[in-house]
Parts: C-alpha cells; sequence; structure tokens
C-alpha cells in the first residue's frame, strides 16, 4: 500500500502556463492510482476541457482541496482553488 504522505508529485512543467498541475505515474504508486482511478470512475464527474482550440471530456473527482484525472497511466491533479481558466 503506498504511502499518501510520501507520494512525490511532478510539477507539469509543460502546461505551467496553460494547465497548472502535478501528476505521478502508476508504475511508481500503483496503490494510490488504482485506489483514485476507481474513485474517478465511480465519483467521476465528466466535464469539457479545451487546450489550444481542442476541447476532450474529462472525468474529475473533487476533493476538498484538488481535482483529480487520470489520462492513461498518469493520475493527474491541480489545486481546485486556484483552477485557470484557459
Amino acid at each position: 500500500m503506498d504511502d499518501k504522505k510520501s507520494i512525490k508529485w511532478t510539477f507539469a512543467k509543460t502546461y505551467a502556463e496553460t494547465a497548472p498541475h502535478e501528476y505521478i505515474l502508476e508504475e511508481n504508486y500503483p496503490d494510490f492510482f488504482a485506489e483514485m482511478k476507481e474513485k474517478i470512475d465511480k465519483k467521476g464527474k465528466g466535464e469539457p476541457f479545451t487546450l489550444f482550440g481542442r476541447t476532450t471530456i474529462y472525468r474529475y473527482f473533487y476533493t476538498d482541496t484538488h481535482r483529480y484525472w487520470v489520462i492513461e497511466d498518469v493520475l493527474n491533479r491541480d489545486n481546485r482553488y486556484n483552477l485557470k481558466k484557459v
């Protein structure tokens, strides 16, 4: 079981200006990834996200402090109180 306090999130430098967020890879934290993916799948909400003129529907799970979503083997999160509209 992954210790949530020891998870080291990586800041997504590529999207620092347009969609600031951080992420972890499934291979590094498989238990936490699986736990969050299940929450996203069961309790998440589908919402559109537009970046560079392209809109995609992602399924988001909200906690008190963050918004989480999965793209393939990457678990992403951003600070839900600092969401930037692009």
